[in-house]
């Protein structure tokens, strides 16, 4: 049956079905030294910084220095899919310099307008 709605998606990016709290998407620069525990922790961080800000993890795109920038393009353009786009990084090192107007928060900022959410006391 049908309700006359166009979208699950209330105003507030909650899902209509279920009150899903709304995604969060992670952004990491995953460095050549760091340890693949290090990096579980990282990951879990996140998924709590995400429900601290009333939101749930979604995917988390993992950056390595050989393939760069790929899978900053991808969060961009899963980014652009999401009523409510947020993205979480463990510092703001993992974005570049905010300052700069070449830098990738603000390349992140104009082409989505996603809410960027750090998760300090990470490399």
């Amino acid at each position: 049956m049908s309700t006359g709605r166009t979208s699950d998606i209330e105003e507030h990016g909650r899902s209509a079905i279920g009150d899903r709290p709304p995604v969060a998407l992670g952004y990491v620069r995953r460095y050549p030294w760091m340890k693949e525990i290090e990096f579980e922790i990282l990951q879990r961080r996140l998924a709590d910084v995400a429900s601290q800000h009333g939101r749930t993890l979604g995917t988390v795109h993992i950056e390595k220095q050989r393939t760069e920038p790929r899978a900053f393009a991808a969060l961009l353009t899963e980014l652009k899919d999401l009523p409510s786009p947020a993205v979480i990084v463990p510092s703001k090192t993992h974005l570049g310099r905010w300052d700069l107007p070449d830098s990738k928060y603000a390349e992140l900022r104009q082409a989505t307008g996603a809410e960027v959410i750090v998760a300090d006391g990470f490399p």
